[in-house]
């Protein structure tokens, strides 16, 4: 196990001989305070050496242990390489979460020793520190020969330390550390955004115990049988830290506060008798008295799960239809006045705010947090739109009382967006058909976004659900294909799916022609589902990556051979497969176009199929290559196979999953490489970072 650079200090003074807490605090320039929070740390890894840490009066700190283990300790320490120097980022990270821990003032110089940085670096990290204090109704509090410190409301504390959370872990990585499915991933990322130097992490981890966890988790055990609707992975990951933090507060002395109107109205609630059981049985459990405030914040966070999972779950707070479609209408008339483009007759997006502000101003009302995972790209490529959106959250905030946070503000720009592209651009739609709707159709509808921006692209379907789409879509006279058919009622296109410039030509020509008024459905490519389509897009993907296969090395002679090789390792592969179905058709979606992507020695096998109950992605390398036909009809040496299986009705977020995988192979040459030669840890993360 890893130790900290703080760690490895303290244990080369131990290394040296017996000492004090306040010895140890004088040479690091810490607290002694610091220094006997560590210690059960450092206690804890020492296990893996076989050494004990013990603690006794009079004689000090000290490690007892096997003189080969003392030397084995000695050598990790002595091989481990110097600490890298940390971005300022990061420092500032460390620096939060340190004013977050001590209570006591903290000196500049002894963050300016810790960090090897000067006092002049450590003022400026500070000033970075306050801005992000602020948004939590933080004060940084500075006092020449005193330090600094942090004042403010145990809510704003929380929120800070759970937002650093999901900045530095994302919710799978949360649910395998938590959950111990996998092992934490070190040095990589699957997001620009995190901050993933193990000093950061190893202190956010630090901040809940372990057996704390698994108090917890047994509690939950207990009780969440009760609830109405079902908690997923991302909530019940969420429910866990959310918990995990309260109790590690109160051991410290800080409770939180909740106005009593609404406690009063909390207690109403089913989901208060389920969490005054939890908290009862936690009470026993660890001996920490857990207040009925605390109650009422574990019944918001059910709550919040509850508006994610149930579209009629609004029961609280009740707000009426016709309220909500009078703020959503005073929303878009103050947006049209600002932007001198009527948007008030737009029933797409008067219904899409409706639908979304109805459970958010819910939320809002009773302070829950709400979570936007495109906040950072909105704010960075639409920040005209930001602007305007906050400026129109200004009428929530008038009408309610709360102040509307910059995630619900990215929510409403997305409404926004949405609406203004209907309202500027009239694109001919199309509905794009395949066999699958998975592989080949994903590539062709990445290729055509490119090369005809003029269309618009209603639905990506396979051929079972074209007619549900053409009901679906009855303004649509188009449908691209990359399977023949004919039809007397649409203009049927086919071509293949990397789009030759003939086909693209013939493409272009039909589109000149059908170019006039259509009803636009176009919408700002991100997730603007709301938070229940994440929930629902995470459990797919931590699904993918449980059941995840890489099999190397494999002799096949031929094509044939492959799927008669397939039919056993599906067997061990896939769980609750028939076998059977899923290969027929397999066979029959490679028969009718070849799968192999040209120039790229990967073939994509893939289906929808009565063989499987969930999505399964897995990787195949041969040890020779086979030939097999390509997409574009010609023969190809493929090395390496991805299967790719879907139930015969899959969700969107599946499809939408699966569709990203296919097109990262054409767009992304780092993801080729990963699946042509990664490591089964390499692909996770790949997978990961392209599906998010």
């Amino acid at each position: 196990m890893d130790f900290s650079s703080r760690e490895i200090k303290i244990l080369n003074i131990l290394l040296e001989g017996p000492s004090t807490s306040k010895k140890i605090a004088k040479s690091m320039n810490i607290s002694p305070r610091t220094v006997l929070r560590e210690l059960p740390i450092i206690s804890k890894k020492l296990k893996d050496y076989n050494i004990i840490l013990k603690t006794k009066t009079g004689s000090g700190i000290f490690l007892i242990g096997k003189e080969s283990d003392i030397d084995r300790l000695k050598q990790y320490i002595s091989s481990t390489s110097p600490t890298r120097k940390l971005s300022p980022k990061e420092r500032q990270q460390l620096i939060i979460l340190s004013l977050l821990q001590e209570k006591e003032p903290q000196k500049l110089l002894n963050f300016a020793n810790e960090y090897q940085v000067t006092e002049a670096t450590i003022s400026y990290d500070l000033d970075a520190c306050e801005q992000i204090f602020e948004k939590y109704n933080l004060e940084l509090m500075r006092r020449p020969g005193l330090g600094v410190w942090i004042e403010g409301t145990e809510k704003g504390i929380r929120q800070l330390v759970t937002d650093l959370f999901y900045k530095n872990f994302d919710e799978n990585q949360l649910i395998n550390i938590l959950k111990d499915k996998l092992p934490a991933q070190k040095g990589k990322s699957n997001s620009d955004s995190l901050i993933l130097s193990d000093e950061i992490k190893g202190r956010l981890l630090k901040l809940v115990d372990a057996d704390l966890i698994k108090q917890i988790e047994r509690a939950l055990e207990a009780i969440l049988g009760e609830l109405e609707f079902p908690l997923a992975d991302s909530a019940y990951i969420g429910l866990i830290v959310h918990v995990a933090l309260a109790i590690e507060r109160l051991k410290s002395g800080e409770q939180i506060q909740l106005e009593g109107d609404i406690l009063s109205a909390l207690k109403e609630s089913d989901e208060f008798n389920i969490a005054k059981q939890l908290s009862t049985i936690l009470e026993s459990d660890t001996g920490i008295a857990i207040p009925e405030e605390e109650m009422g914040y574990i019944t918001m966070y059910l709550l919040g799960a509850k508006f994610r999972n149930l579209p009629a779950a609004n029961d609280f707070f009740v707000l009426d239809n016709f309220e909500v479609a009078d703020i959503s209408r005073e929303i878009l008339a103050y947006v049209s006045d600002k932007l001198g483009e009527d948007l008030t007759s737009d029933m797409i997006a008067i219904e899409g705010l409706i639908l979304h502000l109805k459970p958010a101003i819910s939320r809002l009302r009773l302070g829950m947090d709400i979570r936007n995972p495109l906040l950072k790209q909105l704010e960075e490529k639409y920040k005209d739109l930001m602007k305007i959106a906050d400026e129109s959250a200004s009428i929530l905030e008038k009408k309610y009382g709360f102040t509307v946070p910059r995630s619900e503000v990215g929510y409403i720009a997305m409404h926004i967006g949405a609406a203004l592209e209907r309202k500027r651009y009239n694109k001919v739609p199309v509905i794009l058909a395949c066999a699958s709707g998975i592989g080949s159709a994903r590539m062709l509808a990445s290729r055509l976004h490119k090369e005809l921006p003029q269309i618009n692209i209603i639905d990506i379907v396979s051929f079972l659900d074209l007619n549900k789409a053409i009901k679906k879509y009855p303004y649509v006279d188009t449908i691209i294909t990359t399977i023949p058919f004919e039809s007397d009622e649409f203009n049927v296109i086919q071509v293949s799916p990397f789009l030759d410039e003939t086909e693209a030509e013939i493409l272009r020509s039909h589109i000149k022609m059908s170019e006039k008024g259509f009803p636009p459905t176009i919408i700002m490519p991100s997730d603007n589902k709301g938070s229940q389509s994440q929930d629902y897009k995470n459990e797919v993907i931590l699904s993918l990556i449980q059941d995840f296969v890489l099999r190397e090395n494999i002799s096949v002679k031929d094509k044939q051979d492959l799927f008669n090789q397939f039919k056993r390792w599906l067997r061990e592969d896939v769980t609750d497969a028939s076998v059977d179905e899923a290969i027929k058709d397999l066979k029959t979606r490679e028969a009718s176009i070849g799968c192999a992507i040209p120039g790229k020695s990967i073939s994509i096998l893939h289906a929808r199929t009565k063989g499987v109950k969930k999505p399964f992605f897995g990787v195949y390398r041969l040890k020779k290559p086979i030939l097999m036909r390509d997409m574009d009809g010609e023969s190809e040496n493929v090395t390496t196979v991805l299967v790719m299986l879907l139930p015969v009705d899959p969700s969107l977020e599946a499809l939408d999953l699966m569709g990203r995988i296919s097109i990262a192979l054409i767009e992304d040459t780092h993801w080729t490489e990963t699946i042509k030669t990664g490591s089964g840890t390499d692909v996770i993360q790949g997978l990961v970072k392209i599906t998010r």
